[in-house]
This record gives C-alpha cells, structure tokens and sequence, in this order.
C-alpha cells in the first residue's frame, strides 16, 4: 500500500538484485527515517528470488511496496509500473545498486523548486566517476553523442539512472512513455520537452557496480537502433495531441507558474 501523504516517492526497478538488496535496504532505511517517504521496489521478472527477498527484508515497514512484474520487460517497463503507484509531490528513481552516492540529495532535490525534471550527470563539471572501465566510458560517451544529435536533447548524460520529477509531472510523462529498454530515459527527457517542462542536469558521485547487467557493447547497439524512431515518436505534436486526449491532468510547467503567479 502507499503511504497516504508522503512527500517523496522513490521508485528502483530490480533485476537480479540478490547481493544488493540488504544494502539497498539499510541505506534507504538510514536515508529517509521518516514516514514522508513511499518506496516501491519493482521486480523486472527476476530469475533468482530478488522478489522474495524484497519482501522479507521490507515485512512490517509500511512506507515499502513491492512489486512484481510477470517476466523481464525491462528497466522501462518496471519504472512506469512504479512511478504510476507513487503519490508524493516528488518522484525520484534510482538504481538498486546504488551506484549513484546519496550524499547530495537533499541538494539534488532542492533543483525542484526551479524545474520540473533533474537529472544526475556522469558528464558535466563537478561530476565524480569511479571504477568505470574503458569500454563502459568509451561507450557511453558515444551513445551520449548520437543520442544529442538524432533526439535533439541538450543534455550530457542522458543513461544516469538517477532522475527526479515533480511528481504529478512524472507520472503524465510515464503515461506516455513506450519504450521498455535502454532508450526509454532519453524518450521520457523528449516528452517532456514536447510538454515545456524544464530539465537541469546535476553533477552527481557514481560508482560502477561489481555486478551489472550492461553489456556495453550489444546494449548500446540496441539503443542506438531504438534511437532511430524515437525522435518522430516523441514530436511536439503528437505528445501535445495525447496530452490533450488523456484523463491524465497536464500539470503546469513551473516557470509557467512561476510567471502567472508574478503577474498576479
């Protein structure tokens, strides 16, 4: 069940999550002690018991949901299942392994009140990169180049998989999101272009894991094929005629606010 008047939703798809479970688990417990924070950890149809495991570690901890997906779908799919449960006025989802430091959340965070989407960068100054090898930088780099030019999107890092949202507006973005791979962050960073929200990228400290499931070189392949249709998918026009079709209230961009409440 979601925790009725939180004001944090944390969403973090899993796959596999075995061994970074207990440490997920503790950390976000030490991290947010409060009850203002929902938790809904998404099981991608793991293969080992990460669901199971989930739950036990989580029994009697109300502020935690665990949810199943029936088979892998991918990191895309398990997110908009989370984020389209979450309730709080912010949405922030992340990795279980957490290779992204949450050390500067709070001021992470705080970028909300000036735009409606922040990212966490690996490629922008202030940024920390640690125990990233070669291949892996090498790769991402290049993604991170062709995604810049066939999408459009001025931001470096498109893959972190570390972003927060005002929370009503992550969850029209996730409406209408399609994708359920690895192009999914640069499809939901398009939607909500199309939609005028504002984005910010923010230097974060990450930390390659000791057992992802990247495969650098056949994952940014596949990406960079999906990248081919995502720009006339993701167009101005087609997102604003859906968001002008759905019961899904379109949330106010926030310099818009910002500016109706000046002149007023």
């Amino acid at each position: 069940m979601s925790k009725v008047g939180a004001q944090l939703s944390v969403v973090i798809p899993m796959y596999n999550e075995i061994r970074a479970l207990p440490t997920l688990i503790e950390q976000l417990t030490r991290q947010f002690p409060t009850a203002e924070t929902e938790f809904f950890l998404v099981d991608d149809g793991s293969t080992d018991d990460t669901p199971g495991l989930a739950v036990h570690l989580t029994k009697g901890d109300d502020r935690f949901e665990v949810l199943h997906l029936p088979k892998n779908l991918g990191k895309g799919a398990a997110l908009r299942a989370g984020i389209a449960r979450t309730t709080a006025d912010t949405v922030l989802f992340m990795d279980a392994d957490l290779s992204t430091s949450l050390d500067d959340l709070d001021a992470f965070l705080e970028q909300l009140k000036s735009f409606d989407i922040v990212i966490g960068s690996r490629a922008i100054a202030g940024s920390v990169v640690k125990r990233s090898n070669t291949l892996r930088s090498l790769m991402g780099g290049s993604f991170n180049v062709l995604m810049r030019l066939s999408t459009g999107l001025k931001v470096r890092d498109s893959q972190c998989g570390f972003k927060a949202f005002r929370g009503d507006v992550a969850r029209l973005i996730f409406t209408f999101s399609e994708n359920d791979r690895f192009t999914f962050d640069p499809e939901i960073l398009r939607i909500g272009v199309a939609l005028g929200y504002s984005i910010t990228e923010v230097p974060v400290t990450w930390v390659a894991g000791d057992y992802s499931a990247i495969r650098p070189v056949r994952d940014s392949v596949r990406a960079a094929l999906d990248l081919i249709p995502l720009r006339i998918r993701t167009r101005r026009r087609r997102i604003q005629d859906l968001a002008s079709r759905t019961i899904v209230p379109t949330p106010v961009a926030l310099a818009q606010k910002n500016e109706h409440e000046n002149l007023g």
